[in-house]
């Protein structure tokens, strides 16, 4: 621990700085000095900090928490081969409140829409990706069936067993709508062979929306802007108890901002209704021996897995559901007025 303080030490050096205290909050670094309070944060490689000079240069740019340079005049300092990068300390919103969540998907969809741009996608590109897909969700579902096969073979079913077979029917369901999902998408972009992509941040969260910036670039790239969308989502639905109205409306404020094509939400709601987790939970348990196999503690990481699966599964359902409604309002205002000579 003296060390790396000392390995700290000799980066806020290079900013002229000089550290009165330091606490670790995760991979950053809050550090009180004489001249304020900063976040110094390590970068894992050059590639992260490629993401995050070129998130400086593009519609994002004037988005993000600006750097400090260094007394050398650099964005990043560089200490025993590392590279780090120094801004302001920020705290974070500690209340997750229905403004908050409609602020986050409004500005993220403004961030996408800054950079937004079309490209080409052959019918082979887009099948090839449809297979992967499906290869991947194929798998998982034989994990699936040979376990509850097993499972409903067995003259007694452990509490983690049984609830396995209580979920299994739901979870196939969401696989299959998730390809159906898919199949749409594939259809969609054969006619249009056009997809759009952007700039995204490659880790949106609320934790790293602070109005009006957004932090922690290391993973931004290009990328379809849904990228975001999903990972947002479904961190999100799994770090809360059921979701609250702000986040099955959510959409509806991104959309606001950058409206989705048919093929974009076939897309988003393809991979948001995908399944996950489920079969780690099922891998760990059958890779653990008996007398190290803890039920308690298997059965609360299916039921944390399954929770965060609900959630999705509203969500996805009030979009389906939103989008129903839509076009039923669309079909009645395109219908041709009623023909009055016909009357009487």
């Amino acid at each position: 621990m003296a060390a790396q303080a000392d390995r700290y030490e000799a980066v806020l050096a290079q900013y002229g700085l000089r550290p009165e205290r330091m606490e670790q909050r995760g991979k950053a670094v809050k550090v009180y000095t004489n001249r304020g309070v900063f976040a110094l944060k390590p970068l894992e490689s050059e590639q992260e900090a490629a993401a995050v000079w070129q998130s400086l240069q593009h519609g994002g740019g004037r988005r993000c928490l600006p750097l400090y340079f260094t007394q050398q005049r650099s964005l990043f300092a560089t200490e025993g081969g590392r590279l780090y990068y120094l801004q302001a300390w920020h705290d974070g919103e500690s209340k997750v409140e229905k403004d908050a969540v409609d602020a986050f998907f409004r500005e993220l969809a403004r961030l996408h829409r800054a950079t937004v741009r079309t490209i080409e996608v052959s019918e082979e590109e887009a099948a090839a990706y449809r297979k992967q897909k499906k290869d991947e969700w194929q798998r998982a579902r034989m994990v699936w069936e040979e376990r509850i096969e097993r499972y409903e073979a067995a003259w007694y079913m452990s509490p983690f067993q049984l609830q396995c077979c209580t979920y299994f029917h739901e979870v196939m369901r969401a696989y299959s709508f998730a390809e159906e999902r898919l199949d749409v998408w594939e259809e969609t972009l054969k006619e249009t062979k056009q997809w759009r992509i952007a700039w995204v941040h490659g880790k949106a969260r609320l934790s790293h929306y602070i109005p009006p910036y957004w932090i922690s670039w290391e993973r931004a790239h290009w990328n379809s802007p849904l990228f975001d969308v999903i990972a947002a989502l479904r961190f999100h639905v799994q770090t809360m108890p059921p979701l609250g109205r702000e986040w099955l409306e959510g959409m509806g404020e991104y959309e606001k901002e950058l409206p989705l094509s048919d093929g974009e939400r076939a897309f988003l709601y393809s991979h948001l209704a995908e399944p996950r987790g489920f079969v780690r939970c099922l891998e760990r348990y059958e890779a653990a021996s008996r007398n190290e196999r803890n039920e308690r503690e298997y059965v609360a990481a299916l039921q944390r897995r399954y929770l965060a699966f609900k959630n999705m599964e509203a969500l996805v359902m009030h979009l389906v559901q939103r989008d129903a409604a839509q076009q039923q309002e669309e079909a009645v205002d395109n219908e041709p007025p009623a023909d009055e000579s016909s009357n009487g």
